[in-house]
């Protein structure tokens, strides 16, 4: 298959700069591996490619799909398949920070019972009254090591973890362990910063979404796409959507830094833990390190 490697990091470490460099040099498209820039026009937010970006370097599984729809690992896994399978020609290079979608590519998909649709319906209205923190809480009750790597406003992932619990007795985690269907394992580097660094990065970013005009992408948004719909569970926006006054924006946007910094802290945890990786430091030549790799 045309996979030359994937590339990961946490949020604001640098992939899409240094991404395009490469998939350059290689004459490769970038797939991208991210569970919310998948969505059409929740680009700002979600720091999606910009317009140059695209011109320079094709990229796929961003910025096609439906705001109303979901999308999963297993749709990711089908959706990389189907591209490779057509393009048999071409070179791909994976890009994100979603590590569980390059898991489950690499490894397979989790052997899951199916899960009754009253389980799943009952925990879906308990988020639309409750929030979806009540359901953080119990994720971390029943499954704390899968817990602590998902935002905790991600109601999708968090009903994933107690539907499966409630419906067979048993941790997600544990039936990640027991895969199928893998295209196979292919190189993964691991890009890494100082964390301090990397913090001053991320609030530094949403500063500039901001810039951007990140907020008026978030009043147009709210004229056309129903606010029930997956995509505005993306960070930020329906938080921004309620601020009313400069003094309540400026509160969010904190509150919206502080939980990327989070965010970030957890995917650093899961990609030590669950991903077989080659580090990249990107103070030092990360450029050099990531092509002397696959010499």
């Amino acid at each position: 298959m045309p996979i030359l490697f994937a590339m990961v990091g946490a949020t604001g470490i640098g992939k899409s700069a240094l991404s395009l460099e490469l998939a350059e040099r290689f004459d490769a498209e970038i797939i991208g591996v991210d569970s919310r820039q998948v969505y059409k026009d929740f680009c700002i937010g979600t720091a999606q490619p910009d317009a140059l970006s695209l011109k320079r370097v094709p990229h796929h599984l961003v910025n096609f799909l439906e705001p109303e729809k979901t999308f999963s690992a297993g749709a990711f896994c089908r959706a990389v398949k189907n591209l490779l399978t057509e393009n048999p020609q071409k070179n791909f290079i994976l890009v994100g920070g979603t590590g569980l979608y390059i898991q489950s590519l690499f490894l397979g998909l989790p052997k899951i019972p199916p899960v009754p649709e009253e389980i799943r319906n009952r925990l879906e209205i308990l988020v639309e009254k409750e929030g979806p923190v009540s359901l953080y809480q119990k994720a971390c009750a029943v499954d704390p090591e899968l817990a602590e790597t998902v935002e905790p406003n991600n109601a999708k992932r968090l009903v994933r973890i107690l539907e499966v619990f409630e419906a067979t007795g048993r941790k997600l985690s544990e039936f990640q362990k027991e895969r199928e269907g893998g295209i196979g394992n292919y190189p993964v580097f691991w890009l890494q910063r100082d964390r301090d660094v990397l913090y001053d990065r991320i609030n530094a970013r949403v500063d500039q979404m901001m810039r951007d005009g990140w907020l008026e992408e978030i009043r147009e948004l709210e004229k056309t796409v129903p606010l029930a719909a997956p995509a505005w569970q993306s960070l930020g926006y329906r938080e921004l959507l309620g601020a009313k006054t400069p003094a309540q924006v400026q509160s969010v946007l904190e509150d919206v830094k502080r939980k990327t910094r989070n965010y970030a802290k957890r995917q650093l945890t899961w990609f030590r833990w669950q991903l077989d990786c080659t580090p990249v430091d990107m103070e030092n030549k990360p450029l050099e390190c990531i092509l002397g790799s696959l010499r």
